[in-house]
């Protein structure tokens, strides 16, 4: 009896496990058809420069894929095309139609039919078991599974929290549900089993648009990456200005803190020690937006930063000497010559809280972005012997207007509370 209580206790732990692997193994099955390896290819040499994955959606001739998956092809337009390959070794080219470059999508379209299209649906609860296909570096159609982990919450991009350990060349490929239905694109890892998905909903607004044209290219991608970098910077900002600002001290200040689900701050001050002659206190605080452009260069970042210095122990002119050495910022980019212009700067004194701040701002415009432009801000407490604060505030890929406000918004909640 104990022996037979032991096997069926076995038998029912096992059972959970045997129908994962079973269901598994059916979406591998039912869903290999439509599931292709997306691949930039170098008309120069014919070889392949970059790989991902995608999926036939809305009908057989119709790919989706990620934005950055074929990015290359975007910003170089002669030297590069664009084909598939499927799992039997099929190949054929393909067209690109639309892209959404806020949400890393895009949408081509085969030469012939090319599969069973697969069914969009809303992300699932928290905690549901899911199942992202792909070709992982290269090494052929393969399936991961994982958990749905929900939106998240401390994200602007509302990408989908993945438990699955998701690889390069999977990029573009589809996550599904147990019902073989897709409910997000599989787009970026961070490693230890954690990835990130775009929710499907993104996606079916594209189909949906693309539909009503009768799937017509668009005839000017970098000009609908403008209009769409612009839109998304005028929306974000606007979403700040109107989201919930909390406070944190620093010094003698109160200033802002964590925007509610846009940025998190942390305090990198070092641990005070008695021998220091200037005590330093800082805090960095950012966000974790970034839309991917090329592979040198993202926009849509912003941090600001607070560093509160003061010392009782050395003279005014050496303690001024010193903070005005660390009166610098640097851009929070990558962009080089080929992207922007040169930094153009402007500084002036401004009152903030019944203080006075040296404020420099600088500004320089994206080349192939007309409208856009990266923001470098720093402001320096003046006036005080012996304690300083200094101000860092960096944007990239805004409208200038845009920067503006939200730096005016910034310096507004600014409290001197000594």
């Amino acid at each position: 009896m104990f022996l037979r209580l032991i096997l069926l206790f076995a038998i029912l732990l096992a059972a959970p496990f045997a129908l994962a692997e079973s269901e598994s193994s059916s979406i591998y099955s039912d869903v290999e058809g439509s599931v292709y390896q997306v691949r930039v290819i170098n008309q120069q040499t014919g070889k392949k420069t970059t790989i991902g994955s995608g999926f036939v959606v809305m009908q057989s001739d119709i790919i989706a894929t990620n934005y950055h998956v074929v990015s290359t092809f975007i910003n170089n337009p002669g030297e590069f095309e664009l084909d598939y390959l499927s799992t039997t070794g099929n190949t054929g080219s393909l067209e690109l139609l639309a892209v959404d470059v806020i949400h890393d999508l895009a949408v081509l379209r085969a030469e012939r039919p090319l599969g069973e299209p697969l069914k969009i649906t809303q992300v699932p609860p928290k905690g549901e078991r899911l199942y992202s296909l792909g070709n992982p570096m290269d090494k052929g159609f393969s399936i991961v599974e994982g958990t749905n982990n929900g939106v998240m919450k401390y994200s602007d991009d509302n990408n989908i929290l993945f438990s699955g350990s998701l690889n390069p060349g999977m990029s573009g490929g589809p996550t599904l549900n147990g019902g073989k239905e897709v409910v997000g694109v599989n787009v970026a890892t961070s490693g230890n089993g954690i990835s990130f998905l775009v929710p499907a909903q993104y996606l079916a607004i594209m189909l949906e648009r693309l539909k009503l044209t009768g799937f017509k290219a668009d005839e000017d991608i970098l000009l609908r990456i403008t209009e769409q970098l612009h839109g998304s910077a005028d929306k974000y900002v606007q979403h700040l200005q109107d989201s919930k600002w909390t406070s944190l001290k620093i010094g003698s200040f109160s200033v802002p803190g964590d925007i509610e689900g846009a940025t998190r701050c942390w305090d990198n001050s070092q641990k005070p020690d008695p021998d220091d002659l200037i005590r330093t206190y800082y805090t960095q605080c950012s966000n974790e937006n970034s839309i991917y452009l090329d592979e040198n260069l993202e926009v849509g970042n912003l941090s600001y930063e607070y560093i509160w210095l003061e010392t009782d122990k050395i003279i005014p002119a050496r303690f001024y000497r010193q903070y005005e050495n660390m009166n610098s910022s640097v851009p929070n980019s990558q962009a080089g010559k080929q992207d922007v212009t040169n930094f153009e700067c402007f500084t002036d004194f401004t009152p903030v809280s019944g203080q006075e701040f040296k404020m420099t701002v600088c500004r320089r415009d994206y080349l192939n972005y007309a409208g856009l432009s990266d923001l470098l801000i720093s402001g320096a407490l003046v006036g005080h012997k012996r304690e300083g604060m200094l101000f860092n505030l960096d944007i990239t890929g805004t409208t200038f207007d845009g920067g503006m406000q939200l730096l005016k918004r910034m310096l507004e909640d600014f409290k001197w509370q000594k």
